[in-house]
């Protein structure tokens, strides 16, 4: 709002303070939608209006066309993605909602990374369960905030979320869509390491 009466004031017949300002303004509208529509999201998640239809998905396909959208992101970072997938591993699951939880997840361990680091995206299979590994070369997170970190809105570092641009929501909406899969998302980090964070899925019952 400070921006915009600002440009109320007689600040938008300064055309280099006007851009400024401007683009400002559409920061931070993008910003309020993200996280509207993330707020949306959750809610339908949480109150089992969003359908989860499990189907055969070949996971390293999945992952490719993940790492293509966030490849930029990545580039700009000098980040490496890394499918460490075998190409005929498959996992039962929602194609488009698994591509949604691990696009937040490695969206956040790109955000969170040292520059020149990688994310490696990996898999295993124990017993009824199926587990994709997404593992970052960042800071790690301290122990104390382990227990919290799936909770909506919870922030490590609420300055360096805000700069990157997070709304706070994208762990939360793994967390339960994990869980509509009969499934469940879980970290574990060193600090000055690093994190890795897993999806638990149930294996298909032909498996």
């Amino acid at each position: 709002i400070t921006f915009v009466e600002t440009l109320a004031d007689g600040a938008v017949n300064e055309p280099e303070t006007a851009r400024r300002f401007l683009s400002a303004v559409l920061r931070n509208a993008e910003r309020m939608r993200g996280l509207i529509n993330d707020i949306l999201e959750l809610s339908a998640i949480e109150s089992g209006a969003v359908a989860v239809e499990p189907a055969p998905v070949r996971l390293s396909t999945l992952i490719s066309e993940c790492f293509t959208a966030l490849g930029s992101r990545a580039d700009e970072r000098r980040v490496a993605l890394v499918n460490e997938v075998p190409t005929d591993v498959f996992v039962h699951a929602d194609a488009r909602r698994l591509e949604q939880m691990l696009t937040n997840l490695v969206d956040n361990a790109v955000k969170f990374n040292r520059e020149g680091g990688e994310v490696r995206v990996s898999h295993e299979r124990e017993g009824a369960r199926d587990r994709v590994h997404i593992a970052d070369t960042g800071e790690g997170i301290a122990p104390e905030h382990l227990p919290r970190i799936f909770e909506r809105f919870y922030r490590v570092d609420r300055a360096r979320s805000r700069a990157m641009g997070g709304t706070g929501l994208g762990l939360a909406i793994v967390k339960h869509l994990a869980r509509a899969h009969g499934g469940e998302a879980s970290v574990r980090s060193t600090p000055g390491q690093g994190s890795t964070f897993t999806v638990e899925l149930p294996v298909r019952p032909e498996s």
